[in-house]
């Protein structure tokens, strides 16, 4: 049971911060990319969503490189405290062989974007995490007051 409370916590917390990206992401207008691109999107987070939901892979690696680069300036913002509370997800966790001590703040740092990244793709795919930030947001107006 703890150990599932400290799930929903990271899980918050990457919700969090896909809807960062996401905010970022929307505030990038698409003439933003050096590449012959789409232009009738209104911005990056527009046009790097239709390549997801329509499996359109033209210019899918060009969006991704803008994405990958948020998601790891978000990685870099966290506390040492977070970036370990979120690498406890991460597939980098899940290959890690010493389960005495963490890895160096680097590997913590790809891992927890590389999360942050599949979890973006997976907004964009299929977005779902309004109804799951409402939530967390509730809860924090319930603390709150």
């Amino acid at each position: 049971m703890f150990e599932e409370k400290i799930r929903l916590i990271i899980e918050d917390k990457y919700a969090e911060l896909v809807n960062l990206t996401i905010e970022k992401l929307k505030a990038l207008p698409i003439h933003h990319l050096p590449h012959q691109v789409n232009l009738s999107f209104p911005n990056i987070w527009e046009a790097f969503a239709h390549q997801l939901q329509h499996e359109d892979n033209t210019l899918y690696y060009t969006y991704l490189n803008v994405v990958e680069t948020i998601c790891y300036q978000q990685a870099q913002q966290l506390t040492k405290t977070e970036l370990k509370l979120l690498w406890l997800i991460s597939d980098g966790c899940l290959e890690w062989d010493d389960a005495a001590d963490f890895p160096a703040i680097e590997a913590m740092l790809e891992a927890v974007a590389e999360e942050l990244l599949s979890w973006v793709e997976q907004e964009a795919e299929e977005p779902q995490l309004e109804h799951h930030c409402q939530h967390f947001d509730d809860a924090v107006i319930h603390i709150t007051n």
